[in-house]
């Protein structure tokens, strides 16, 4: 599995969102390695967090959080 940042994985979760106006925050997980948390957004932010969250998903299958 490729290694990337937090930066670099919140990106790759941002672009696949195609929202403008959201910012994502990853952050270690214990259980899932990492999380994508939306922390600003517009007023469908529940939809956006469990829409980022079917993304890191699939992405965690790809990338691993560097430490």
């Amino acid at each position: 599995m490729e290694e990337k940042t937090a930066p670099e994985l919140a990106d790759l979760v941002l672009q696949e969102l195609s929202v403008g106006g959201v910012f994502v925050k990853v952050h270690p997980d214990p259980v899932l390695g990492w999380k994508p948390t939306v922390v600003t957004g517009p007023e469908n932010v529940v939809a956006l967090q469990a829409a980022a969250d079917k993304i890191a998903q699939r992405l965690r299958t790809k990338y691993t959080l560097k430490k």
